[in-house]
């Protein structure tokens, strides 16, 4: 997040976001519109007339925006559409794309292709996290920066798959997906050409760390059942992650709280961990390092 947040605020020449919005559903809405002071009432009965894909490439410093509407979001697709985009760059420029973390989003086709792109040698790379370390090095022209698990919203394309959703799709009714297809791709060339802006960026990461302990902290009061044991293992190397390198942002009262939670739910966590010995050691290594972060602070504020 932080490097992303950084990438905002100071922008290369060249910064892209880009993702694809699948499956959008061509619906032909049955029934008269009826108009009344309070707004448009639809009828919700409809037909469905298969689905189309839209891929958008966003440039962060104008707000304009490459799209293309597909029959399928494959990966030969994806990378077809995104030679495109650096074929319509500047030669030697150094380009920056913010994608997500998508399995399509690091294929070995992608990578061989953004090595020809950039003009580099591909070693094949069988493992995803090799091959997404090979697209983020920028030992070539082309970098990719993925954002991290379950943070698609510093990814400013969402915004504007947000505004199409509102102004080119919301309440529409198409006959085919063809007819869906020229709306979605009139409205890419429509922004571009009058409404393009960038989009100002004001977050900077203040507070998050803290509300990821609370909503921890909150599931494991609740019992959710959100908590299977690979997301409860994920969750507590996250959570030692805040402890290691971002305990000040957090304070003491939530840390305290979280502890105390931790303890009283003992039980519970082991219906979780149901023996597996990788998570119980993670979470042990947590208990420990919050008690260690608490009695080194206790000693500080003596």
């Amino acid at each position: 997040m932080e490097r992303l947040l950084q990438l905002y605020h100071e922008p290369p020449q060249h910064l892209f976001c880009f993702d694809e919005c699948s499956g959008v559903q061509a619906l032909e809405r049955i029934g008269v519109e009826m108009v009344t002071a309070h707004g448009v009432k639809i009828e919700f009965e409809y037909k469905r007339h298969g689905t189309r894909d839209l891929f958008a490439i966003m440039d962060v410093g104008s707000g304009k925006v490459f799209g293309r509407a597909t029959e399928n979001h494959r990966q030969e697709t994806l990378v077809k559409i995104f030679t495109e985009h650096v074929n319509q760059q500047p030669k030697d420029a150094v380009l920056h794309y913010i994608c997500d973390n998508l399995a399509g989003h690091s294929t070995e086709l992608l990578c061989r292709t953004v090595a020809q792109l950039s003009g580099v040698p591909y070693p094949s790379l069988k493992k995803a996290q090799q091959r997404r370390q090979r697209l983020e090095s920028d030992e070539k022209r082309i970098i990719l920066h993925f954002t991290p698990y379950h943070g698609s919203w510093l990814n400013q394309v969402e915004i504007w798959f947000g505004i199409m959703n509102m102004k080119c799709l919301k309440g529409r009714s198409f006959t085919s997906a063809e007819q869906l297809a020229s709306a979605m791709t009139t409205f890419c060339v429509t922004w571009t050409e009058h409404f393009a802006h960038p989009f100002r960026w004001t977050y900077k990461g203040e507070g998050l760390a803290e509300k990821v302990i609370c909503r921890f902290t909150e599931w494991l009061l609740l019992r959710h059942k959100q908590l299977k044991r690979d997301f409860l293992h994920k969750q507590v190397l996250l959570i030692s992650n805040l402890v290691s390198d971002y305990w000040p942002e957090v304070s003491l009262k939530k840390w305290q709280d979280l502890q105390k939670t931790l303890t009283d739910c003992s039980d519970y966590l082991q219906q979780i961990i149901d023996g597996c010995t990788k998570t119980k050691q993670a979470l042990a290594a947590l208990l420990d390092g919050i008690s260690a972060k608490m009695q080194g602070q206790s000693c500080y504020l003596k």
